[in-house]
């Protein structure tokens, strides 16, 4: 059977890792011996591909701010060359710049559709950039234009859609989830008190983490704010901050600003892949308020372990989490959010169900959204050729 051509690309990769990457990244992994999948991104000096499928690498610049090279495929004619010597079925994007342009000019001299997946809000960043609204709203349009000249976007939820639509986009949408490479956890105690030996924890002590960038956008500042409020109401926990971001060092002194010792409060950074599983079934609670993720893949990943999550209302984080039965949901407020967790840990027997109502209602592994992917693709690029195949007759 003949195996569906996929180029898939975007303007930021690997070595360099986000949710974006990782759900680009999972989709070739999953999916390339399915369908024959090349992945174009932006080249970096000295660093090898070592990954089972196929990459090839665009001229990039460095961008020091946020420490990752962005891809300069419209400038790079070996690399249009080299794209071209394959033709293919489809192509999809996973960002709305260079790369987004380029895939459109390959769709078009190859007469195939092109898809994109909605994945990042970029309103909020534009505006903390350019200090503007106006400003902001304006390059948001110019994404929207971007969107409408591709055949179909990809959204998680509803809520993404009504996203999406704001910035001025008025064609068709799919929704696909995304997921997680943590298969369901089936030795939790044993993870728990593997945990307890690495971190120094006593069997019967809260543990909330966070899984994420340390950036303010992400409202870091937030979840110590209700923390803080948590301890003068004389709860007792540990806070674990996974993850390395811009606001790193802010965030570090903010915690000493309000009086949280490092043991009580720990950002460690960038850890070893294989302690995740650690942490996340060690977690009592997963507190994520960000507003601005579109999904938030740690919430799989927790679900993975069965450690529900609190979320802010109507956030696209929070999509699928019903208050007290799968996870938890709190106005956008340090008191609301200190309020629903210690409701939330009043009740370990309702928490433990709580987890296990994440694991069946929010888990799905990144395979079967890798299989959903493709599907939808495969039927995208054969509605499109038995389209244009009859205007050609």
């Amino acid at each position: 059977m003949k195996k569906l051509k996929v180029l898939d690309g975007m303007d930021s990769y690997l070595p360099h890792v986000d949710g974006v990457i990782n759900c680009m990244h999972n989709y070739c992994l999953n999916g390339h011996e399915k369908a024959d999948i090349t992945a174009l991104a932006p080249a970096y000096r000295k660093y090898v591909d070592n990954q089972p499928y196929e990459i090839i690498r665009c001229r990039s610049i460095y961008f020091p701010v946020l420490a990752l090279q962005y891809g300069r495929a419209t400038k790079d004619k070996k690399f249009y060359k080299k794209v071209m010597e394959k033709q293919y079925d489809i192509v999809h994007v996973h960002s709305p710049f260079n790369m987004a342009k380029f895939m459109l000019k390959v769709a078009k001299k190859q007469g195939i559709p092109a898809t994109a997946t909605f994945h990042t809000n970029m309103r909020p960043i534009f505006r903390q950039a350019v200090g503007s609204k106006l400003i902001a709203e304006k390059m948001v349009k110019i994404l929207g234009k971007t969107y409408n000249q591709y055949d179909e976007v990809f959204v998680c939820s509803p809520l993404v859609e009504e996203q999406c639509r704001s910035f001025g986009y008025t064609g068709k949408i799919s929704y696909l989830p995304f997921g997680t490479d943590f298969p369901r956890c089936e030795n939790k105690e044993d993870l728990r008190a593997q945990a307890n030996a690495q971190f120094g924890l006593k069997e019967d002590e809260l543990v909330f983490i966070y899984v994420g960038r340390i950036e303010k956008l992400k409202k870091i500042d937030l979840i110590l704010d209700s923390l803080k409020v948590l301890k003068d109401n004389g709860l007792k926990f540990r806070f674990y901050a996974v993850g390395k971001g811009s606001d790193l060092d802010k965030m570090k002194k903010y915690k000493h600003k309000l009086g949280f010792t490092d043991e009580e409060v720990t950002f460690t950074g960038f850890i070893a892949r294989e302690l995740f599983p650690l942490l996340y079934a060690r977690g009592d609670l997963l507190i994520f308020p960000s507003l601005y993720d579109n999904f938030g893949l740690v919430k799989v990943e927790a679900a993975a372990f069965s450690t529900p999550g609190v979320f802010t209302e109507g956030s696209c984080a929070g999509y699928g989490v019903t208050h007290g039965v799968n996870g938890y949901l709190a106005k956008d407020d340090k008191n609301a959010f200190a309020e629903v967790i210690a409701e939330a840990v009043k009740d370990r027997a309702a928490l433990k169900e709580a987890g296990e109502n994440a694991s069946r209602d929010l888990y799905i592994s990144w395979e079967e959204c890798t299989n959903l992917y493709l599907e939808r693709l495969e039927s995208i690029a054969n509605e499109y050729k038995s389209k244009h195949s009859v205007g050609k007759e």
